[in-house]
């Protein structure tokens, strides 16, 4: 525990430069999050007929054993987050989860994987509050949402890598998959990553972009940024290397990878982490950085949660995220059943790789680019945290009941590729409205009872009302094809129910924001 309480060093945070770099591998990480979570479904049949799992064990292993304990354990490692050194509890964390997720692919029964899960889930837990802390220390709140808008990249880039690595462990036949040697791959190469958090991240000074100072940023040296980016790509090329060394043999977990979509994978991926590099290098630099160092506020947990809970904005934000993922998470869990209902003919693999870059190049648009759209219209009207999410998410209703109504696969994804699209606008402001709205003690604390909310609501409700909706229909004499469309369009009506939330935001955000702004200030 001496370790976890190490001395913070603010010296990082005024690097410019340096902080792209730790954004960006926050990203890496937070996208690893994503990968070990959408796999689990897309592999679900391979898993289910080779450790002969009923369909309800089967939805434990997806929703329940990871959701319950990924949320529950969220808000005390949070809490943990505020008093202790982050990155050695983003480390840590980083390496349970990987090493459950190697577990994972050990499993022999249904118990043994259940427990991998939860100890997935727990690890889990302890990612992303630290990382929306030190994000919010390394960014003010003038340019926070675009940080955090570049930090949820992690998810359709993660999404994207999960839909690719599948695809290149397909058989010929696209039912000879080896979903051990994924689970395997994966939890190695956290642990790897881990190592790597441990050392290219400083711990940066709490609080420190809050308070208007004169300039203390060192002079930038223009290799420091190539230096760190260089350990970040070599990164990727261990990867691929490593995936190209336990595919290489017959004899270790069986199939044999198909390379070419390896190929495309690291390339796209790439240029993503290139695109990522450019546009959250123009986020711009604040040159407010203290150099005091202050004994870090012990908040006490209940008081830290009623604070929270007593922002109009902070928990209105919370259940529009929600809402809106309620019905995302559900159309993630049905949308490979669908298609393959839809055109039992259509190639299961071309289905993964084209689901996988919409999710790498849409997704991510919208993502970043919804934030910066956010981060400049609040500079005339903070209300804008709040507005533009609201209509990003009304444009979602119709574009989903579209998705699923025309009656091609081609249609499905081109109309879900601009639906995607509107999707990642919310993420990069709700999570700024988040850490802002925020005593700065309790940042952590914050993110943990946002992701909470969220994943209670959306990933534990989204794909299992949508799975009893199914059924629901199916008893009504619907064919599957039918009963899940009805499904999804039951669904599709939380969107209406977050637009409503993201207007109260707009409504109650101004009062809220000046708040915050009076209280972090005098919190320094």
């Amino acid at each position: 525990m001496s370790d976890l309480n190490a001395n913070e060093t603010p010296k990082a945070a005024s690097k410019k430069g340096y902080r792209t770099v730790v954004l960006l591998l926050l990203t890496v990480v937070y996208g690893f999050n994503f990968i070990d979570r959408q796999i689990v479904g897309i592999l679900a049949p391979f898993i289910q007929a080779d450790l002969g799992l009923t369909n309800t064990q089967l939805g434990l292993l997806i929703g329940l054993a990871f959701a319950a304990f990924y949320t529950i354990m969220g808000i005390p490692l949070a809490f943990l987050a505020d008093r202790v050194n982050r990155v050695n509890l983003l480390a840590i964390s980083l390496a349970v989860w990987s090493g459950f997720t190697a577990l994972t692919g050990l499993s022999q029964n249904f118990l043994h994987i259940a427990l991998a899960r939860i100890g997935v889930g727990i690890g889990e837990a302890g990612g992303s509050p630290p990382s929306h802390s030190m994000i919010s220390d390394f960014y003010g709140k003038e340019e926070r949402s675009g940080a955090l808008g570049v930090y949820s990249l992690g998810i359709p880039l993660g999404i994207m890598s999960a839909y690719f690595l599948t695809a290149a462990l397909l058989g010929a036949d696209a039912t000879d998959v080896n979903w051990r040697r994924i689970f395997i791959i994966l939890g190695i190469t956290g642990l790897f990553l881990s190592l790597i958090v441990r050392l290219v991240i400083i711990e940066p000074q709490r609080g420190a972009v809050e308070i208007t100072t004169h300039d203390t940023s060192p002079t930038v040296r223009f290799n420091d940024s190539f230096k760190s980016l260089a350990i970040l790509l070599g990164f990727v090329v261990a990867f691929a290397l490593l995936a190209q060394l336990l595919g290489a043999s017959d004899t270790f977990l069986g199939t044999t990878l198909n390379w070419d979509v390896v190929t495309i994978f690291i390339i796209l991926f790439g240029v993503c982490l290139a695109v990522m590099t450019r546009l959250s290098l123009r986020i711009p630099e604040v040159p407010k950085h203290i150099v005091k160092k202050e004994e870090a506020l012990k908040v006490p947990f209940l008081i830290g949660v009623r604070t929270l809970l007593s922002i109009p904005s902070w928990w209105w934000m919370c259940l529009g995220i929600a809402f809106a993922s309620f019905a995302s998470y559900a159309i993630s869990g049905f949308q490979t059943k669908y298609l393959l209902l839809l055109d039992p003919e259509f190639n299961f693999r071309t289905i993964v790789i084209w689901i996988g870059i919409i999710n790498g190049t849409f997704y991510v648009a919208g993502t970043y680019f919804g934030a910066r759209l956010v981060d400049w219209k609040a500079k005339t009207d903070i209300r804008a945290y709040g507005t533009i999410p609201a209509i990003s998410i009304l444009l979602c209703l119709p574009l989903a009941i579209a998705t699923f109504a025309v009656p091609t696969v081609i249609a499905h994804l081109a109309i879900g590729a601009f639906l995607q699209l509107c999707l990642g606008v919310y993420l990069g402001p709700s999570f700024a409205i988040a850490q802002t709205l925020a005593p700065i003690r309790i940042r952590a604390m914050s993110t943990a009872l946002f992701f909470f909310i969220l994943n209670m609501i959306a990933l534990g409700g989204g794909p299992t009302f949508a799975g009893a909706m199914i059924d629901v229909f199916g008893r009504a004499g619907n064919v599957e094809l039918v009963a899940t469309r009805y499904a999804m369009f039951t669904t599709f009506a939380a969107y209406g129910l977050s637009v409503m939330a993201y207007l109260i935001v707009r409504k109650t955000l101004p009062k809220d924001w000046a708040a915050a702004e009076a209280r972090n200030s005098d919190a320094n």
